[in-house]
């Protein structure tokens, strides 16, 4: 059975090296029957996906059309996705990019069977804490800076039985694996 897992983490590649932990988090996936979810932006949730050349990809959009996407994400190849999930129009703040984020992001965590996070800053943050009010569990790429260094500290010190929904580890190949099997328990 095809299981959802959502891509969460830094629109920016910050060095070569979460690049490549990124790739090897795109190809460890591809050897699983998963669909991908990302919040189609760019950086290292797009580094993932594109490695996964495989695996069908959905992208979560924060704006409202193919047309403002474009404008968006300039440097990336979006035909990479199967399906794009728009901002409706009729939303109240559609045209408000900081509030529409936020949309977006409870409908892929919504959408999606458990998390992966690699990197990260506020909006990944924003990510990390619906999956836990859903409960759902989360791969954490631990050493791929931002947020996916620092969550287990926050979880513990916040709510210390949330620390079961977290998968911790360095090897993406291994947080894969780990992170199915917790989904498929």
């Amino acid at each position: 059975m095809e299981v959802r897992i959502g891509i969460f983490g830094s629109s920016e590649i910050e060095s070569s090296e979460v690049l490549t932990q990124a790739v090897h988090l795109g190809q460890a996936l591809n050897e699983h029957d998963v669909l991908l979810m990302t919040g189609a932006c760019s950086g290292l949730p797009y580094a993932v996906a594109a490695a996964a050349s495989e695996k069908q990809k959905w992208g979560f959009s924060p704006v409202r059309n193919y047309e403002e996407q474009l404008q968006l994400t300039p440097d990336d190849d979006i035909s990479i996705y199967d399906k794009m999930i728009f901002v409706p129009e009729t939303f109240p703040f559609a045209k408000i990019l900081s509030v529409s984020k936020k949309y977006r992001n409870v409908l892929s965590t919504a959408s999606c069977d458990g998390g992966i996070v690699i990197g990260g800053k506020w909006g990944t943050l924003n990510e990390v804490t619906n999956l836990i009010d859903m409960g759902k569990p989360i791969g954490v790429l631990v050493g791929s800076g931002g947020i996916a260094d620092e969550v287990s500290v926050l979880v513990e010190r916040l709510d210390p039985g949330s620390l079961e929904l977290l998968i911790l580890e360095r090897n993406p190949k291994m947080l894969v694996t780990k992170l199915l099997g917790e989904i498929n328990s």
